[in-house]
């Protein structure tokens, strides 16, 4: 069931939050976006709900990270490492903003369950493509 969650997570994320993550302008003329302003632009994501009951609870940045907060059912986590969690969201986010890591912008998932907060890995490059189904 858990693997399951998480593939659903990255390929439902993959065309929401990229889109909102393309919108943030350049602060000044030329100066590429930090995590702040992603993080300011992507706001209108929070409480989206995904396949299997994940919920994108909170955008924040962190120095220039960008930080995104996910939830789910009681126990959506129990099988899965914070590396899973985020490899999932950031591989379905990478497949429409493969550019987003260009800018400088670091990225971590931090998952919480039953009110329990795991932060995941500093991510600074989009994951290798899962091998294609055959």
């Amino acid at each position: 069931m858990l693997k399951p969650v998480i593939l659903a997570l990255a390929l439902v994320a993959a065309p929401a939050l990229p889109a909102a993550a393309q919108t943030a302008p350049a602060p000044a003329a030329q100066a590429k976006p930090t995590a702040a302003d992603f993080a300011k632009n992507m706001q209108g994501a929070i409480g989206q709900t995904f396949e299997g009951g994940i919920v994108l609870k909170n955008i924040t940045s962190e120095a220039n990270t960008l930080v995104l907060t996910v939830d789910g059912p009681a126990g959506w986590r129990a099988q899965l490492t914070p590396a899973d969690i985020s490899t999932a969201l950031v591989g379905g986010f990478c497949g429409t903003a493969p550019q987003f890591f260009t800018t400088g912008v670091s990225m971590r998932v931090d998952s919480l369950d039953s009110g329990k907060l795991l932060k995941g890995p500093l991510v600074t490059t989009c994951p290798p493509a899962p091998p294609a189904a055959q």
